[in-house]
């Protein structure tokens, strides 16, 4: 077990601060700018989620219009 915990001698607070540092040396040195084909990608991504959230509330819309024609409206 000693192996597993001896590399973890810093405290997370830490451990935290020296990343932090890293992240913000790395941004100064060169700044992240987002490509073309990150904004696609991300672009996309949002798709495969709304999409199917779209699809089942027209899906419930055309359910319940049908309905409401076939029973309310004679």
């Amino acid at each position: 077990m000693w192996r597993a915990t001896l590399p973890n001698r810093q405290s997370i607070r830490e451990r935290e601060e020296e990343i932090k540092r890293s992240v913000d040396k790395k941004n100064e040195e060169e700044p992240f700018e987002f490509t073309k084909t990150d904004i696609l990608a991300m672009i996309i991504a949002a798709f495969q989620i709304l999409l199917p959230i779209m699809l089942i509330g027209v899906g419930i819309f055309a359910l319940f219009t049908y309905l409401f024609t076939t029973y309310f409206m004679k």
